[in-house]
């Protein structure tokens, strides 16, 4: 929520101060990186159910939603071993700079607390998938914005019960945990009792279908991740956590030029699903094409203004240390402009299984963009990190993406 992004970022970073504020963000990072963990089944499950939706066969949805909630579950028991023996090493190869004694005490604990409650929410990925290939993803917004609030008041009791980073983690993340758990309750026990998961309803037949189609994700995600989530972890690892905080600041405010989009893209993946099953390519051209329209030009509006009053905004925002290079901040705007249509693509692509390229030129763009990022963070600091973000993409992505929707779309022109 762009509501509790605004209320959030200020006091945190007065709170926490640079070097810990640094640090807190980089854990998130980890923690969305980390989302490839589910081995792609998440996003598998969006087109499974989807496509069973179209056909009307719901003992089939209950089955792979029984068979991705055992196979999260699984995964989510390995990494609660393995967090709970290497935290430390982890903490140690994140912050090898950190110069507060608090913030070295502090950071053991909390990295093990957010890899803990990051394990548990992994088998209730299938809440939102479920809501939304029922096409029902307002609730699932609910949700999350329920989670968002919770985790805006634990953030708010933290700081006036003066608690340290750990107990921000715990109260944070702990709440979206509860959040999810929750709607998994509603959901399953009152909403849609015939999709609860049941451990006799696990189908082996089915969860290689799921994997069938997750690797291929899994792959994807990894990508997606380094070229989006390891800016953090390098400026943390390379130029020290006070150097997180003007970049996680900047990228915090012009993430609002993509708000939109991110919220219609768990809506819109499905319902391409759907209507490819079910061969209705008139509404998928169209849908692309208003889809693309609308991205681009609100964008580049919020964009414009970000660019013009960006730093100002930033300094009256979060204070005068969170203020980055304006090249970052014109960096970041070329960075949402393209992210903005960029999703338009990369939807469509996923929601209808077309994700070999995304495979290849997805892993071209991740190992580009993370050699060139700590290149260039030795050289010119925060600006090269982001600066190779926005080459890496332009180079082996955004164009490959976009010549593959064309074929797409170019196929189903043969099917009117």
């Amino acid at each position: 929520m762009i509501l509790v992004s605004v209320v959030s970022v200020p006091l945190t970073v007065g709170y926490l101060g640079g070097e810990r504020y640094g640090a807190w963000v980089t854990i998130a990072s980890v923690l969305t990186f980390l989302s490839i963990t589910d081995l792609g089944l998440a996003a598998s499950l969006t087109n499974a159910l989807g496509k069973a939706q179209a056909e009307d066969a719901h003992d089939r949805g209950q089955r792979y939603v029984s068979s991705a909630f055992l196979m999260l579950s699984l995964i989510a028991f390995v990494i609660l071993i393995l967090a709970s023996t290497l935290a430390p090493r982890i903490a140690a190869f994140l912050f090898p700079n950190l110069q507060s004694s608090l913030a070295q005490a502090e950071i053991i604990p909390a990295v093990m607390i957010a890899l803990s409650i990051f394990a548990l929410n992994l088998p209730f990925l299938v809440n939102t998938r479920v809501l939304a290939a029922h096409q029902e993803s307002a609730l699932a917004n609910l949700w999350n914005i329920a989670g968002s609030l919770g985790n805006l008041a634990a953030l708010l009791a933290v700081i006036w019960f003066r608690g340290g980073l750990p107990w921000l983690v715990f109260g944070c993340f702990g709440l979206g945990l509860a959040a999810n758990i929750t709607c998994s309750i509603w959901l399953f026990g009152f909403h849609k009792p015939w999709l609860r998961p049941k451990l006799a309803s696990v189908d082996p037949a089915l969860v290689k279908n799921l994997f069938s189609d997750g690797w291929k994700f899994f792959v994807i995600g990894i990508g997606w991740m380094v070229n989006w989530q390891t800016d953090n972890m390098v400026i943390s690892h390379f130029l020290g956590a006070a150097q997180v905080t003007p970049y996680a600041v900047t990228f915090s405010l012009f993430a609002m030029a993509t708000g939109l989009q991110t919220l219609a893209y768990p809506s819109l993946w499905p319902a391409y699903t759907e209507a490819f099953a079910q061969g209705d390519y008139a509404w998928i051209r169209q849908t692309l094409r208003s889809n693309f329209k609308f991205s681009f030009f609100s964008s580049i509006a919020i964009v414009g203004v970000l660019t013009i009053f960006g730093s100002e905004i930033i300094r009256l925002w979060a204070g005068a240390a969170a203020v980055p290079p304006f090249s970052v901040i014109l960096w970041m705007a070329l960075r949402r402009l393209m992210l903005s249509t960029l999703l338009v693509g990369s939807c469509l692509l996923n929601a209808t299984g077309h994700l070999k390229g995304m495979t290849i030129y997805g892993t071209i763009t991740a190992v580009l963009n993370l050699t060139l990022s700590i290149l260039l963070a030795k050289t010119y600091g925060i600006t090269g990190v982001i600066a190779a973000t926005v080459i890496a993409f332009a180079v082996a992505n955004y164009i490959p993406t976009f010549l593959e929707v064309r074929s797409v779309l170019r196929k189903c022109s043969l099917h009117k």
